[in-house]
């Protein structure tokens, strides 16, 4: 109770009224010694007894002082709640003095004594429930030795009007304590309205501290995104209009969309970067934990890095384990595969080592991941993770990436559950870590690398493409078509039904997530299907293609075993992922749908959703190659840019919620 922010305030501000009262109590009971000295001097009582309590009075008052004097030179000497129990201890001692001379009253043979001197007590009864009312233990050290004595007194006396008196005084005594009671929740109240107030304060303080950074880091990040948007945009624009030079040869034709393919591939991989990183902070993206030999991922990232670190001249070593993870295989791909780009990137000579430290055999270890590159002062440790922060490329050069990889890496290790550790100092190179769970070897379902069978091919499909945008319809009429499909277009989901009642049966039906007329492609799909359904066609594969970030009804769409592709998507991964779904369709569907979305995690998340279909588990361990081999594609095709992810999901299944 006493840990209680809103406790420890009462406790300071009881502390501050306590104590504020003193100096003025000091003097009120130097004057209630002269009064009760001066109406008993005449004729002392046992003087011997006189002088000890009055002097015993005396000094309680003066130390109650001292006590005053050090709280005020010395605040911080005790606890407010010690402070509290030292000014009760006071009270009692100091109260006890005049609470005990009423004896003295009933032994002098002056009858209008005992009066007097109750009078005394009551007005210094008042006086302490004006200063200490409001704390329950230096109330209820103070009031019962200053008016116990006199009541219990009064009622030995045994005459009417002493025995009255007495009553009178235990009234007074019970009424005091009531409404002390009163004035301690009054007190109790007011400080609580006002620590709240001044949480509230800050709380809105702080909260306008955050908001002003991010409005801030806001500003700073579409400054940064802008720029490197407008590059690859105003080459692109630069080249195209060189294609209307009539003057121009083929050749130079040939190379002027060679660059602007080279252009185009740039900006799609800072668009998916950027759209990575929104997905992460959004919170729609899940962690799927599986057991896998962390060997096999090790090898398979490496096997990626080691061509363009050899082209340096550098050396990619991989320290040999036998350690089984549990984790997300995806995520966790995707977190070494950054930070391997940057430590190539970064290191012009020497070395690059990637690893296993294990801290115990049942609790994990941590993944390193160690350069020998130009390193990072401490004073940049935290700025290198802010969106498009680089420390070595100042002046925005694309070629050295856009510095979206390490705040990608910061929020996956958070995701995973770990905390990204970073060494590094100048000329020294640097060394990141992160830990990982030891997993179970009985739990591995499959090898990550296993290749993927061949797929079936595109030619000779059957494909019905829904869109209101006739642009995009007409680009996707025209791809397909030029991969050997039978392609029909429809405008809204009427134009395809209609499509399918003239005869026309899909292989395959893409559908753009915001169509006309308020209608979403979920829906579209849905009736599709449902006909298609009740003409007894019900292998047809589906897929939703969406600009949108996140939807609850997107979100919805895994438990229709609805795939979802996120724009922009590459030819190469339309293909890819239709080449999949229609290899998975034409297997056997005698496998149980949790052993297939058991294999969708663990071979890679450029499957799409397998929840509601039965398909071998030979697509799901080739899965992860595959798309590994085409985001390797992707990446060379766009190399002088920062490489995309080689696990960025192309389809979201059930196992993440939709954007």
């Amino acid at each position: 109770m006493r840990a209680d922010p809103i406790q420890r305030a009462i406790d300071e501000d009881l502390v501050r009224v306590l104590y504020a009262q003193d100096p003025i109590a000091f003097f009120s009971h130097w004057f209630s010694i002269a009064v009760l000295v001066s109406i008993y001097w005449p004729n002392i009582p046992s003087p011997p007894l006189f002088i000890a309590c009055f002097g015993f009075y005396a000094a309680a008052n003066c130390a109650s002082l001292a006590l005053w004097l050090v709280n005020r030179r010395y605040p911080q000497l005790v606890s407010p709640r010690g402070w509290i129990v030292l000014h009760a201890v006071r009270g009692m001692l100091l109260y006890s003095g005049p609470g005990i001379a009423v004896w003295f009253a009933f032994q002098s043979p002056q009858s209008d004594l005992p009066l007097l001197h109750t009078v005394m007590l009551v007005t210094l009864a008042a006086g302490v429930f004006m200063s200490n009312g409001f704390d329950l233990l230096n109330f209820s050290t103070s009031i019962p030795f200053l008016l116990f004595p006199s009541i219990v007194m009064h009622f030995g006396t045994h005459t009417f009007d002493r025995t009255l008196l007495a009553i009178v005084l235990a009234f007074f005594f019970c009424a005091i304590n009531v409404y002390a009671l009163s004035y301690r929740k009054l007190f109790q109240q007011v400080v609580q309205a006002r620590v709240d107030q001044q949480y509230l304060a800050e709380s809105l303080a702080a909260q306008k501290r955050v908001a002003e950074e991010a409005s801030l880091a806001k500003t700073r990040f579409f400054a940064a995104a802008s720029h490197d948007l407008r590059q690859p945009l105003h080459a692109i624009g630069l080249l195209a209009a060189s294609l209307n030079d009539a003057a121009a040869t083929p050749v130079q034709h040939a190379k002027t969309a060679e660059h602007i393919v080279y252009n185009v591939e740039a900006l799609n991989q800072l668009f998916n970067q950027v759209l990575d990183l929104a997905r992460l902070e959004s919170g729609v993206t899940q962690v799927i934990r599986l057991h896998f030999r962390l060997s096999e991922l090790f090898e398979r990232v490496g096997s990626q890095y080691r061509p363009q670190a050899a082209a340096k001249g550098l050396a990619l070593r991989i320290a040999p384990t036998a350690m089984v993870v549990h984790d997300d295989p995806v995520l966790l791909e995707r977190v070494l595969s950054n930070l391997l780009s940057n430590a190539v990137r970064y290191t012009e000579d020497g070395a690059i080592w990637l690893g296993l430290r294990r801290a115990g055999r049942q609790t994990g270890g941590f993944i390193e991941v160690r350069d020998s590159g130009i390193g990072i002062p401490a004073e940049e440790h935290a700025r290198i993770f802010e969106e498009f922060y680089q420390v070595a490329n100042p002046q925005r050069d694309a070629r050295q990436g856009h510095g979206l990889g390490l705040p990608t890496v910061k929020r996956l290790v958070e995701m995973l559950g770990g905390e990204l550790q970073l060494r590094s100092a100048p000329g020294r190179g640097s060394v990141f870590r992160f830990p990982v769970q030891a997993g179970d070897p009985g739990g591995i379902v499959a090898s990550l690398n296993e290749a993927v069978a061949g797929g079936p091919s595109a030619q000779g499909r059957h494909v019905l493409c829904i869109d209101d945008d006739p642009s995009i319809l007409e680009g996707l009429v025209s791809l397909l078509g030029r991969w050997g499909c039978s392609v029909l277009g429809a405008r809204d989901e009427a134009n395809a039904l209609a499509a399918l009642e003239g005869g026309f049966v899909p292989d395959a039906v893409l559908c753009d997530y915001q169509l006309a007329n308020h209608r979403t492609g979920a829906q579209a799909l849905t009736a599709v299907r449902n006909m298609l359904a009740r003409a007894g066609h019900d292998n047809v594969v589906t897929l939703l293609i969406t600009g949108d970030m996140a939807s609850a009804e997107l979100a919805a769409l895994a438990l229709q075993g609805i795939p979802v592709l996120h724009k922009p998507v590459t030819p190469a991964r339309l293909r890819r992922t239709l080449e999949m779904l229609w290899q998975q369709a034409e297997l056997d569907k005698g496998r149980a749908a949790a052993a297939l979305a058991l294999r969708v995690g663990q071979t890679g998340r450029e499957a799409v959703d397998e929840a509601g279909n039965e398909a071998s588990g030979q697509v799901m361990h080739g899965a992860m190659a595959a798309a590994g081999s085409a985001a390797q594609g992707d990446a060379r095709m766009g190399s002088k840019s920062e490489p995309q992810s080689i696990l960025t999901r192309s389809t979201q299944s059930q196992r993440e919620p939709q954007k």
